[in-house]
């Protein structure tokens, strides 16, 4: 019977074919490196227990801030190279060389600075609620890695060089993995642990360094980065917003609550962070393919369609999940002492596939050069933390219902804003 079921006409080369597509790619390989990244929360989180572990989020945190404003470059890029003729891309593959020598050495400069000021300023970290001041120092030396990585990261995505994206992103997570267990195994404590993710960073960047050409030949660079600067301001508002949206409570439950609840808010931000990531990599691969839609006169339904499907799919099995089994996962993923955050597992998760649709609609708005998501996103997480800072907190479940809440209206203001844009869309949407 389900030999017969089966279309006589059906092409398994059309299902390899459709596997290997650059969209099918990335979203395989990013979750795949999900699951590192909770291997590496699971374990950690057993290890360090919840007061140091919320130390680590924070820093985690500071360490997607800053990879999140690096992250405007790469979306930039991203749009500059796909929107490129084949004609042009040697000489923008050129400038981009150059530029991104610049930023790595400016990069490596404005580090070494700021490292001198957090050892002149010493205890400013204890005003501010942050780590300890060497740990941000640890920090600060993956940042001209990052800000390069970016740059490449975008070419590739660009290019939609689905394979070495894929194999950055896995590297830099097996650095991140295996190299934080074993410091921590030697002794090391939570710097070692700061300076293996540092040094995964350094690891992803050196994947792809030949991306561009190594020629030092002198290409004019004014043009692009012009272009790549004025692109890159809406590209991290949109990554300031992801930050502010998500990890923004991390910050005011550490000032504001118990330190054990802001435990459970580091890990139910570590549930956030899987469902967004899973689909992150999808932004980056939805921005080129509209653009090249837009430029070729293709759907850009067709173009779109598919990313959006994966979302769907990734956050059904994320709600039903949490919903199903809230304390089961918290339980696993984290360790019986975080079982009192299993009742706010479900809100996270919901807060979270809001805010990853709204990225993905602010990203497809974007593509078609209409910035207004990008402004209501980020009006929204300033007004969420507003929202919060204003509120008198009795618990962390305070927090995550105001999250929900604000995630809510802004979903369902930008899919009324996309639909009427798409509308007025040309070239056609479906053909």
């Amino acid at each position: 019977m389900l030999v017969n079921a089966v279309p006589r006409n059906f092409d398994f080369r059309q299902l390899v074919s459709l596997a290997a597509t650059p969209a099918v790619i990335i979203f395989l390989s990013s979750n795949f490196v999900n699951v590192g990244n909770l291997a590496f929360n699971m374990i950690f989180s057993r290890l360090m227990g919840p007061e140091l572990f919320g130390v680590l989020a924070l820093l985690l945190t500071i360490k997607l801030a800053l990879l999140g404003v690096m992250g405007a470059a790469q979306m930039a890029v991203s749009q500059i190279v796909a929107s490129t003729s084949r004609e042009e891309a040697p000489k923008i593959e050129q400038a981009l060389s150059r530029i991104n020598r610049f930023l790595f050495a400016g990069l490596l400069l404005l580090g070494i600075l700021l490292t001198a000021s957090f050892l002149l300023v010493g205890t400013v970290d204890a005003r501010l609620e942050l780590p300890a001041a060497h740990l941000i120092i640890l920090l600060l030396a993956a940042v001209p890695f990052g800000g390069s990585l970016s740059i490449l990261r975008g070419v590739a995505f660009g290019n939609m060089n689905a394979g070495r994206i894929a194999l950055s992103a896995i590297v830099e997570m097996a650095v991140r993995l295996v190299g934080a267990v074993l410091v921590w195994t030697l002794g090391f404590g939570i710097e070692g642990v700061v300076l293996a993710i540092s040094l995964s960073i350094a690891a992803g960047w050196i994947v792809l360094t030949d991306l561009l050409p190594k020629t030092k030949a002198k290409v004019s660079i004014q043009k692009t980065a012009r272009v790549l600067a004025v692109s890159s301001v809406p590209f991290g508002l949109l990554q300031l917003a992801q930050v502010l949206a998500l990890d923004g409570d991390i910050f005011l439950a550490r000032a504001t609550l118990p330190a054990d609840e802001a435990g459970y808010i580091a890990v139910l931000s570590l549930f956030q962070r899987i469902q967004f990531f899973a689909c992150f990599a999808l932004s980056g691969v939805l921005l080129p393919g509209v653009v090249i839609a837009v430029r070729e006169g293709r759907s850009i339904i067709k173009s779109a369609l598919p990313i959006f499907i994966l979302f769907v799919v990734v956050s059904v099995l994320f709600l039903i999940t949490a919903l199903m089994a809230p304390t089961e996962l918290i339980r696993l993923l984290a360790g019986a002492e975080y079982l009192s955050a299993s009742s706010g597992l479900i809100f996270a998760v919901l807060s979270s596939v809001l805010f990853t649709f709204s990225y993905l609609t602010a990203t497809l708005l974007i593509a078609l050069r209409d910035k207004a998501g990008i402004v209501i996103l980020f009006a929204a997480a300033l007004g969420q933390l507003a929202l919060m800072s204003v509120t008198e907190l009795h618990s962390f479940g305070d927090l995550l219902f105001i999250k929900t809440a604000c995630q809510s209206a802004t979903a369902a203001l930008l899919f009324v804003y996309a639909a009427r844009r798409l509308g007025r869309t040309k070239p056609p949407l479906f053909v």
